[in-house]
């Protein structure tokens, strides 16, 4: 790989289907198949986190659960275990902190700033290798020198996806992108 100058770089993690992978850690009979966490289809729940296998049939989180048992009648639905999620989200963001100032985002994604490293493309290329590791989950990353754009790259190749926007190449990256991939733009602003 090319070395650039990095005048800023942030990583952006992401973990693949957080909670439906923390379930199948402990239930890995049900990996491969149609699977979401969320509430219950006959008490108004909505999908938390969905499989590959689910999205593959359209199902999304914030779905009804309700549809979402229609477009898949076989679905399994299971509930989050809170307790679990928040043991692997720990494990995890332990492990970033190693790697550089932390600014965890949610359970699942946190942005981590390499820009004292001198070669932050490898960082982040273990980083996600380590991650993996020592979870036993997946995990995307996005690198680039800013925020914004390292969210996008950790989103571009889900899942287990690594995006490297070097400095210089943002534009190039975001044109053909729609512009609903930019976080807090809906269907009216993208209008």
């Amino acid at each position: 790989m090319t070395s650039y100058a990095w005048p800023r770089a942030i990583l952006h993690l992401d973990m693949d289907a957080f909670f439906v992978n923390v379930h199948i850690l402990d239930n890995p009979e049900q990996a491969h198949v149609p699977l979401v966490v969320g509430g219950r289809p006959d008490q108004r729940g909505v999908v938390s986190s969905a499989s590959y296998e689910a999205r593959k049939m359209g199902i999304h989180s914030a779905m009804p659960t309700s549809r979402a048992v229609r477009k898949c009648p076989n679905l399994l639905i299971v509930p989050a275990n809170w307790s679990r999620i928040r043991e692997c989200s720990g494990q995890i963001m332990a492990l970033l902190v190693d790697y550089g100032p932390l600014e965890q985002i949610s359970v699942d994604e946190a942005f981590v700033d390499l820009s004292e490293h001198e070669q932050p493309h490898k960082i982040a290329a273990q980083i996600r290798t380590a991650v993996k590791e020592a979870t036993q989950l997946p995990c995307s990353v996005g690198l680039a020198t800013s925020k914004l754009v390292a969210k996008i790259a950790s989103d571009y190749e889900k899942p287990e996806g690594f995006t490297i926007v070097s400095p210089g190449s943002e534009r190039a990256f975001l044109a053909p992108l729609p512009v609903r991939v930019i976080s807090g733009i809906g269907p009216r602003t993208a209008e």
